[in-house]
């Protein structure tokens, strides 16, 4: 039995997930919103956690695209998140693409620190 669920679906608030949920389960489709109590607790948590994630079963995956397709809740396949290539970005850079790719981190996160430090610094000194 096939039990992986796949987002098909990301909304905001709970209140914009029923009638698509609603739509899908008729069509005998499981569905199951992930983070949709959280929100339901503390709105502006929605954006912190990425919103709603609606989600079906993998086998109901395409029939419930091309049910969200044509009630217009989306208007291509949802594409899976990218992701970045740390070593390959930094590679790139002078210098750093020599050294492994955990010194390269450190570096990174020293330098970002130390701006953030200088930024807080210039902010917090008085004004002449």
């Amino acid at each position: 039995m096939d039990n992986k669920f796949i987002t098909v679906l990301t909304v905001t608030y709970p209140h914009e997930l029923a009638i698509i949920r609603g739509r899908l389960e008729s069509e005998g489709i499981e569905c199951f919103a992930q983070d949709e109590l959280t929100i339901q607790v503390n709105p502006l948590y929605s954006n912190a956690v990425g919103g709603i994630k609606l989600q079906v079963r993998e086998s109901d995956c395409q029939r419930a695209v091309e049910i969200l397709k044509e009630e217009g809740y989306v208007e291509e396949a949802p594409q899976p998140p990218t992701s970045y290539d740390f070593n390959k970005f930094t590679s790139s850079i002078p210098l750093l693409g020599k050294l492994r790719i955990e010194a390269r981190l450190l570096i990174i996160l020293a330098i970002l620190t130390a701006i953030i430090v200088i930024i807080a610094y210039l902010a917090m000194s008085p004004i002449a």
